[in-house]
């Protein structure tokens, strides 16, 4: 019986665990998207500030959990699309790992005319 508690305990912690590893990969892609969409902002800037916020120094998903996350930024029309995609392994072995696609989307700032 105290087998069976542990392994739920672990079950439920591994899916609070993903649940917050959706949530920063979110963040990053938003931040990212956000970011290459400034006047100023390009593809390589976006993707390293996804990259950044996930896990620079202070990121979110520091460590092993957010190691088969990549990025990708894209322009497409005159929007600016972060994709972040990977998969969450279990902490224990037997089960398939938990895949992930998110995506983020900013609209790139015109630029401002200048009032006569």
């Amino acid at each position: 019986m105290v087998l069976l508690a542990m392994a739920l305990l672990i079950l439920l912690t591994n899916v609070i665990a993903f649940q917050y590893g959706l949530g920063a990969v979110r963040t990053a892609v938003d931040e990212a998207a956000r970011l290459g969409a400034r006047l100023d902002g390009t593809i390589a800037d976006c993707e390293s500030h996804a990259e950044q916020v996930l896990r620079g120094r202070g990121g979110l998903l520091r460590g092993t959990m957010g190691d088969n996350v990549q990025f990708n930024c894209a322009i497409e029309g005159a929007t600016m699309v972060a994709t972040a995609t990977g998969e969450f392994e279990w902490w224990f072995g037997g089960v398939p790992s938990i895949s992930l696609n998110v995506e983020g989307r900013s609209v790139i700032e015109p630029p401002v005319e200048a009032a006569p």
